[in-house]
Order: C-alpha cells, then structure tokens, then sequence
C-alpha cells in the first residue's frame, strides 16, 4: 500500500490499487490542503474482499503536490504522523503524542520525557515534562508553540525521576477530568 520516499520525508499510496482520501477524523468532511487528517482507503482491486472507505486510524498531512522523488503516486509528507485514536483536542487544536515527541527528540540534551495531559478550569491542557542536564525549557516551549500551533507548558523534571520507557511504551499521562451525565 504505502511505498517510503527514498529521502526518507514521506511516504506514497499504490494508486493503481487504493484510492487514498484524507478526512478530519471527527467530522469525516475532507481535509483542506496541507491540513493532518486520517487517512481512507478504497482498495480498487480486491474483489473477494473489498474495501470500500476504510479507515485506517491513521494520521497523514493532506498533499496534492508531487513528490521531488519523481514518483507520480499520492505523496503524503512526513509519512504517517500519528494515530486518530491518540488524538486529544486542546483548545481546539488536534495534538498527537507523536508529533509531540518528535519536536522533544530534537533535542539531544533529553535524557527521558512524558506527556501529561490535565484540566484546568474545565479546559484540556497539555504539560510536557523533560528530564535534562541542561534547561532547555524556554527554546522547547517555542519550537512547540511553533510547529504545533498551541502555547504548551514545558517542565524541568529532577534527573531519574520520570519513568523509564523502552520500545513501544506510551509516554502519555492522562489526568484529565472525565465527565459525567
């Protein structure tokens, strides 16, 4: 289905064998031009198993502008970017742990982090807390607010005491409010 550029920047969908659609996953209405949404596909060659609209949970960036690798198929940017089913809106604004933690990984000064999503007065917000030789809180909190579009708290946190994660492990804390009827 989905062929890597060779530069690594992203990805491209078989259309000879899937119509790719990009969707806001809450609404389902098509993603405008450079906006992340969730990738559909309609398989165009199976005919035991169709699949017709199939929603894969997957977050890419809408893109209708070829590739630089030559390759004429749909070229999503970035590759897949996050999960529809990690999403939290803050604000207003669609927050994916793993766009997160790709900005935190900028930053070689990181020894561990963790993402704590909170409320406050009934609002989402998001807390990123660093573990770091050096503070590097005010330059994280900018490129944040930059790539992701939302003014996120960024914590210095004491060496060794955030928990250790290996492999797949989420780094996601979630304390927000639930609500109740």
């Amino acid at each position: 289905m989905a062929i890597p550029v060779q530069s690594k920047n992203g990805i491209h969908v078989n259309e000879r064998q899937f119509l790719a659609e990009v969707v806001d996953p809450v609404t389902l209405q098509p993603a405008s031009e450079g906006e992340k949404g969730e990738l559909v596909l309609t398989n165009l060659e199976r005919y035991g198993f169709p699949l017709i609209r199939y929603r894969t949970g997957d977050i890419v960036e809408n893109n209708s502008k070829p590739c630089s690798c030559g390759n004429l198929f749909r070229f999503f940017p970035g590759g897949i970017i996050g999960r529809s089913d990690d999403m939290v809106i803050v604000r207003g604004v669609n927050i994916f742990p793993q766009s997160i933690e790709a900005i935190v990984r900028e930053f070689a000064q990181v020894v561990e982090f963790r993402i704590v999503y909170t409320t406050i007065e009934e609002m989402n917000q998001v807390i990123i807390q660093v573990e770091s030789p050096v503070d590097i809180v005010n330059e994280l909190s900018v490129r944040l607010r930059e790539r992701i579009g939302l003014r996120i708290n960024v914590e210095l946190a004491e060496a060794g005491t955030l928990p250790r994660f290996e492999m797949k492990s989420r780094r996601v804390l979630d304390l927000r409010a639930k609500k109740t009827c």
